[in-house]
């Protein structure tokens, strides 16, 4: 028997279809991330001041990589110099929401660690989902990320972004996504429960950190939370927005290898 569909049954099979497409590739992407060398810690591994801080669940640290250091994942990582670093989130750029992004790492104290951030997003909310409107969305994301010693194993991270453009941006009757970024607060906390040990070299490292952290986009009106674990060399996570129509549930899995130019 011959099975006949509407262009809008047909739109929708479609869309199902790359979506489940996306995931795939996604999940291919970290996987062959998977089988590089073991990652470089951040921020010019032992030479900072507090290696804990280091360690978020969703937030950037307010560390850069050491320059010449491209670390890849499921984001693509490069220090510029040693207090530069720029880099990509591959997985929202394989669900059509481009995205670059740039870190100057400023303050590195014991007890407190201060950095700036920029981002660029790019996207059309029919990109998204067919069913919304044909709007093209170009935005400059400012913003800033600090850290606190709450105790010599508990580090408390607050940061955020602001949302510059010209497009009028929709929250309400559009079919949302959570890799959607507006005007963005967010606040960490991590706990490193294994001891910091001196490296060879003279400096610090931390063993296994448990991080956790919550959000919220201002502009789309999306709270997230999350619970990720941070292994020697390995990260891996979870973050859920509840209200997000398309992927409400964000994986974060780092930790797959490292070129040093």
């Amino acid at each position: 028997m011959l099975a006949y569909f509407t262009s809008d049954e047909h739109a929708r099979i479609i869309h199902e279809m790359t979506s489940r497409s996306r995931l795939l590739i996604g999940l291919f992407t970290i996987a062959l991330a998977m089988q590089g060398t073991p990652l470089i810690p951040a921020a010019g591994a032992s030479e900072v001041e507090n290696p804990i801080f280091g360690y978020t669940h969703l937030l950037p640290s307010p560390f850069t990589l050491p320059a010449g250091t491209l670390v890849y994942g499921t984001s693509l990582d490069l220090g510029v110099t040693d207090f530069l670093q720029i880099g990509t989130n591959v997985l929202s750029n394989f669900h059509k929401i481009y995205n670059a992004n740039a870190k100057v790492s400023l303050v590195d104290y014991p007890e407190f660690a201060f950095g700036l951030t920029l981002g660029y997003s790019t996207y059309n909310y029919r990109d998204i989902d067919r069913s919304n409107p044909d709007l093209s969305v170009a935005s400059w994301l400012p913003g800033a990320v600090a850290a606190f010693e709450i105790l010599p194993s508990v580090a408390w991270f607050i940061g955020g972004n602001l949302n510059y453009t010209e497009a009028n941006l929709i929250s309400d009757s559009v079919t949302t996504s959570g890799y959607l970024r507006g005007a963005n607060v967010e606040s960490d906390l991590s706990w490193a429960y294994n001891p910091q040990k001196k490296r060879k070299n003279g400096g610090l490292s931390v063993g296994n950190v448990v991080s956790a952290g919550i959000s919220y986009d201002l502009s789309y009106k999306m709270l997230g939370l999350g619970i990720s674990h941070h292994w020697p060399g390995f990260h891996l996570g979870v973050h859920y927005y509840p209200s997000a129509a398309e992927y409400p549930l964000q994986p974060i899995l780092a930790g797959g290898g490292s070129v040093q130019f």
